[in-house]
């Protein structure tokens, strides 16, 4: 598997890292967390019901302070200007790679995760930005590594998804799409280009409910040549229910398996990679 060598990780830093860069920008990159604030950068397991294992970690912004509900995705960092979101995602991707970087050290192989703003690749400074970024980072090259678009508006309908899903698509190995609803308004037709689709389990929603959403993405996956992976499944319901709808992936908390920082130790990585869940289903 290719993986950056340590001088081209070393020229892509530095590249994406310049003299008058925002010091909280390089923070976010270097400790995964953003100073003055809560917003700190996880990595998440998915889980893979074909092989009956964890086989990636998806790094995802997080804002966690006590008393409060956590908040994930891009919505964690809220107020942010377009220039302020392409530092951000560019910083996440940075991020990604240094952990891809030192699991690959390691000898840990798992699939990686960054995700992006679809606000980001929709404006045209951030989408020059991050596709740069790429370009430095040889991300088409970095086959363990998934560029997933998130935060992609309700209304936003699945031409639009596909050219913003495109923009990137040659410069990445992988990339997956998450879908803000199985309200998403598609024709039938349009064509996605996303190798992974995602959508989140809504909350609390009865039986059939989630039937109805789990049924949703796997035929949804399924029309275009997509893998479909459920987030947010926390219940043992959520979690039977996706399985038998044929959804090869899952993420939340019934896994039963700890997010984690990207400066973990690397025990605690094998553990959420390949130790026993915990009793959390």
């Amino acid at each position: 598997m290719a993986f950056l060598s340590a001088s081209d990780f070393r020229a892509f830093s530095q590249a994406m890292a310049p003299a008058d860069a925002d010091p909280a920008i390089a923070e976010l990159v270097d400790t995964g967390t953003l100073p003055g604030s809560d917003c700190v950068l996880r990595f998440f397991p998915i889980y893979d019901f074909q092989h009956q294992r964890v086989a990636a970690l998806f790094c995802t912004p997080m804002f966690a302070r006590a008393g409060t509900q956590a908040i994930y995705g891009h919505k964690a960092f809220a107020g942010f200007t377009a220039e302020e979101w392409t530092a951000v995602d560019c910083a996440i991707l940075q991020h990604t790679l240094a952990f891809t970087e030192r699991l690959a050290g390691a000898g840990i192989a798992a699939v990686v995760g960054a995700s992006v703003s679809f606000a980001t690749l929709s404006d045209p400074r951030g989408r020059v930005a991050y596709r740069d970024a790429l370009r430095a980072a040889h991300a088409r090259e970095q086959r363990m590594l998934v560029v997933k678009i998130e935060d992609i508006p309700d209304t936003t309908g699945g031409k639009r998804i596909g050219e913003i899903v495109s923009c990137i698509k040659p410069l990445a190995p992988r990339v997956w799409a998450h879908l803000p609803g199985s309200h998403v308004p598609l024709g039938g037709h349009e064509m996605l280009q996303a190798q992974g689709l995602v959508l989140s389990m809504p909350a609390r929603l009865p039986m059939h409910g989630m039937e109805t959403e789990a049924r949703w993405l796997a035929r949804t996956a399924a029309l275009q040549s997509a893998l479909a992976c459920m987030d947010h499944v926390d219940t043992t319901a959520e979690y039977d229910t996706t399985r038998a709808a044929g959804i090869r992936f899952v993420a939340g908390h019934a896994l039963g398996r700890r997010a984690l920082k990207a400066g973990a130790p690397l025990d605690d990585v094998r553990d959420t990679l390949y130790g026993a869940a915990e009793a959390a289903r």
